[in-house]
């Protein structure tokens, strides 16, 4: 391979030419020659970004050509300028690092400290700061820090061609679109044709070969995990042993690609064999756009696959690779049996809206042209019966080209969790986060429409979609269009999936969603009238009116909770606890003595272990109801349930002893005993429990909590939310505005005398994620959320309950006992008591 630029084929051609370029030629050399070893300022661990790289690619771009000799001398001048200084924007001086780690300069909106959050590594934070952008680097370098005279066509003193170099160094980082989109074919510099579309094809292209064992390129440092792999380590295990990768085929008069070589680590391997799935699919856009280049100069004939000769060393690999069959694989992600209703295809494309509109408001703050015109969001949803369809329409950010193929059309892939997004900073977290969400939309019709304008950028973007095919229609034009999204439906099937009333659809977004700021409206349009109107969204206070706001302590997370406190019982007795009739086991007199006839002789305290009051409750029936027992045990012939259709009353017995209890429940003989050797007739002596009348033990273990006092504190596990009747739950979780339907809370400790009567809570925080459904939130995100809700249940009862100063004591026992751990979903501020 050559050594300088004055080596390579390009420049030998020009110089056999006598070109007038050359001297600019020698000039821009020397200033990348200078320049690009300061690439090693940031980016040390990447090997071969320096002249070296830069002179390979000039003679790739040369061989890639198939008639080279008929190029204009600018275009080739061109070739070798943006093969010099494309990779010049991968150079940073101390100043902008110090603006990137000061965050004063966000490099495609990315925020130093979340990059260095994920990666850990100053060096590599920086990397990747830079990295996205050094195209666009590279590109305002050339224009603003270059000088003019570096591309001044030689014999005219104002003809330039810096925005043609500056434009195709840009264009080989971004997607391929962009390249006809922004580039052109047939422009005319001085005497000089130039096609900067072909040009920019040379550059991607032979950007993508140079790989050996002396070089790890940026496109394939991208598949190798910072923090896994250096550069070292992956030359250990993966050589490319070919320089010249271009290759004439005599046979079929057509370059081929061909890469030899031996890898011994199948990691590393897999990651290779998508890099060259990478260039692939380079190659087949490359060849098609080249066909449609008018002067067949600009042909590139290539065959489009790279031919694979690296040999494999410890292991085999095969051919096969998984294929996934797309009819199979999107019916189950779109289909009723993830969602459960063919309505939820309208929750899941208003809540992808609500994203959009919450994300622009975000985003909107601080820019100029809102500054006087607040961004107002809206969505509307449009029953156009005229034309037959249905549009869900908003305002929102929308999505450019590189969303829409990077994610938007991968199933599976979001936006929203990628770091081209998280990396930006935004507080707000969008709830989508599997990147399935849009396939709902076809529960409601068979074919789907997608118009988007992404903010600040002039491109319409729309793409046909049909349920039955993998195949979309793509396409895109300049037009004045509002930023924003509109998904177009079938409005028959639509309606069809609301019985065909638009009451329907109004009550289930009611029923779905929360008010969030972003009004929900629906136009119907017939006969060229549009009747509107607003939907109205219930608020948490509207839900629960009489409930209180516990907000304050938690983090993210808006909840509002009706319960009752009046009823919290500090323990003195045990009569206390269940309001029965108390007895003292005396196992030494084997005797039953009332609580209240030991008076200060006796302390409960005394009779706790290990923060619980060990005691049996028995049935006590009377002579008066006797006969009636007797009846109904006839018919029912269960002791329990014949206790349901008779009145009695049950006593407490407390021991110091637990051992000394009965716990074989029931007590039929009057010789059975109930507690140590006091027995059943006993019982009836003591009592007005009626002879030959059974009865049994119930056993109950009560949770405490005591303090210095007497008085102790008694709380239950386990509580849920619930109405009248048990299999009735009264609290409702929304998260970021959404419904979850099937999320059920149990408060894991709880106050005896509080009543759990509602709740509703609208989850902001970011740790918490619905399952894929959107219906439920998985098993520890539920027990994190509800341990936080029943420790600010009672950080407010603390807070605003009138308790005497021992009742206090006893309540932050309770609290830093039972809740004493830190939760991300609880306030800092809160988290110790």
């Amino acid at each position: 391979m050559k050594k300088d630029i004055y080596e390579t084929q390009a420049y030998q051609l020009l110089k056999s030419r006598n070109s007038p370029f050359l001297d600019l030629i020698e000039k821009t050399y020397t200033y990348a020659f200078n320049f690009l070893p300061k690439i090693n300022n940031v980016f040390s661990n990447y090997t071969g970004h320096g002249i070296t790289h830069s002179i390979r690619v000039v003679e790739y771009m040369f061989d890639l050509c198939d008639e080279p000799k008929k190029l204009s001398d600018l275009e080739i001048t061109i070739s070798i300028f943006v093969a010099l200084l494309h990779d010049i924007g991968m150079v940073a001086s101390d100043d902008e690092i110090d603006n990137i780690k000061n965050e004063e300069l966000n490099l495609e909106d990315r925020k130093y400290s979340l990059v260095l959050k994920k990666y850990g590594n100053e060096i590599i934070a920086l990397q990747e700061c830079i990295r996205p952008a050094h195209a666009k680097r590279s590109m305002c370098h050339i224009k603003n820090d270059m000088s003019e005279t570096h591309f001044i066509i030689p014999g005219y003193t104002n003809v330039s061609f810096v925005d043609e170099v500056a434009q195709i160094c840009a264009a080989h980082n971004e997607n391929f679109e962009w390249i006809t989109g922004q580039l052109l074919t047939d422009v005319v510099k001085g005497d000089y044709p130039v096609n900067s579309q072909y040009i920019a094809l040379l550059l991607r292209i032979a950007d993508y070969l140079d790989i050996d064992e002396e070089r790890a390129p940026l496109y394939l440092y991208k598949f190798l995990n910072p923090k896994e792999y250096g550069d070292q380590e992956w030359l250990q295990h993966f050589v490319i042993e070919n320089k010249d990768k271009i290759v004439y085929n005599n046979k079929t008069s057509c370059k081929n690609i061909e890469f030899y070589g031996v890898s011994s680590n199948p990691t590393i391997h897999r990651k290779l064999l998508k890099y060259f799935d990478l260039i692939n699919d380079e190659l087949k856009r490359a060849v098609e756009l080249s066909e449609t280049f008018q002067d067949q100069k600009y042909l590139l004939c290539i065959k489009p696959t790279i031919l694979n000769k690296i040999r494999t060393k410890g292991f085999n690999f095969s051919d096969f690779r998984l294929s996934l069959d797309y009819k199979a694989v999107t019916s189950l992600l779109m289909g009723e049996n993830i969602y459960g209703n063919a309505k939820y295809g309208l929750r899941e494309l208003i809540q992808n809206s609500i994203d959009a509109c919450k994300v622009m408001q975000e985003e909107s703050k601080g820019k100029i042209e809102f500054t006087y015109n607040t961004y107002q969001p809206f969505i509307s949803i449009i029953l156009d019966r005229d034309r037959k369809q249905v549009s869900i329409f908003d305002n929102g950010r929308g999505m450019s080209l590189t969303i829409l193929k990077k994610y938007f059309l991968n199933v599976g892939v979001s936006y929203y969790i990628s770091d081209d997004y998280l990396l930006k900073g935004n507080k707000y977290v969008p709830i989508g986060n599997y990147g399935i969400g849009f396939l709902a939309c076809f529960m409601l019709s068979d074919r789907v429409v997608v118009i988007t304008k992404y903010y600040d950028d002039n491109q319409t973007n729309k793409i046909e979609f049909e349920k039955s095919s993998e195949y979309i229609c793509l396409t895109y034009e300049n037009t004045p269009r509002l930023h924003g999204t509109e998904i177009i439906l079938d409005y028959d099937q639509f309606l069809q999936v609301f019985d065909n009333k638009v009451a329907n659809i109004k009550k289930f977004i009611q029923d779905n969603f929360l008010y969030c700021d972003i009004p929900i409206r629906i136009i119907i349009a017939e006969e060229g009238n549009n009747q509107t109107e607003d939907i109205e969204l219930h608020t948490i206070s509207s839900i629960c009116r009489n409930g209180i706001v516990l907000n304050s302590y938690l983090n993210d997370i808006e909840a509002t909770v009706e319960f009752s406190y009046k009823g919290i019982n500090f323990v003195q007795y045990l009569s206390d606890i269940d309001g029965n009739q108390s007895y003292i086991y005396q196992e030494q007199s084997n005797e039953l003595i009332k609580e209240d006839e030991l008076n200060r002789s006796y302390s409960l305290k005394e009779y706790t272990e290990d923060g619980t009051i060990n005691y049996i409750s028995v049935p006590i029936i009377s002579s008066l109801e006797k006969e009636n027992y007797e009846k109904a045990f006839d018919v029912l012939e269960d002791f329990n349930e014949v206790l349901e259709k008779i009145d009695y009353e049950s006593i407490d017995i407390l021991t110091l002893n637990k051992e000394l209890y009965n716990v074989s429940s029931l007590v039929e003989h009057g010789e059975d005993c109930l507690v140590g050797e006091f027995c059943l007739k006993q019982l009836c002596h003591k009592t007005d429990h009626a002879y030959r009348i059974p009865t049994q033990v119930n056993m109950h273990n009560q949770k405490i909590i005591q303090g210095s006092g007497e008085k102790i504190l008694p709380y239950n596990m386990d509580k849920f939310f619930r109405g009248e009747y048990l299999y009735i739950h009264t609290d409702q979780i929304y998260i970021k505005y959404v419904f979850i339907s099937d999320v059920q809370l149990k408060v894991p400790y709880l106050l005896e005398g509080i009543q759990l009567k509602s709740a509703v809570i609208n989850i902001l925080n970011k740790n918490i994620i619905p399952t894929v459904s959107r219906n439920n939130i998985n098993k520890q995100q539920n027990l994190e959320l509800a341990y936080a809700i029943g420790k600010a249940l009672h950080l407010w009862i603390l807070d605003h309950g009138e308790f005497t100063n021992e009742e206090k004591i006893l309540l932050k026992n309770f609290i830093n006992t039972c809740y004493p751990k830190n939760n991300y979903c609880l306030r800092k501020n809160e988290m110790q008591n």
